[in-house]
């Protein structure tokens, strides 16, 4: 699954994100993918960047599991992201700080 061209644009707006951030969707069906996000320079304030691949990535910063209808879902703004994790639909690991950051990039219809 492809995220949508208004989720990258989101993530323009975001502060916590280290230079260089790596966050794997894992999804049962076997459809795992990795988003690669990194700031221009290599600064803090440097424009971002960010290109989603299948597969897996290495030591990721953050890794979310859910079902493909979950993250259709939330993409879709009809299920929101925190609602999902409260309801043990999405499960993470890895930086907090991240995870909250990003469920604020998904908003519900």
């Amino acid at each position: 699954m492809r995220l949508p061209a208004h989720i990258f644009e989101r993530l323009q707006g975001l502060t916590c994100l280290p230079p260089i951030t790596r966050v794997q969707f894992r999804l049962p069906d076997g459809s795992d993918f990795y988003l690669q996000v990194t700031r221009e320079n290599g600064t803090d304030s440097g424009r971002v960047v960010a290109m989603q691949s299948m597969g897996f990535v290495a030591n990721p910063e953050l890794e979310l599991e859910m079902s493909f209808n979950t993250l259709k879902d939330v993409i879709d703004g009809s299920l929101s992201a925190r609602h999902a994790f409260l309801l043990g639909d999405i499960r993470f690991s890895g930086d907090r700080n991240l995870a909250a950051a990003l469920a604020d990039l998904f908003t519900t219809s």
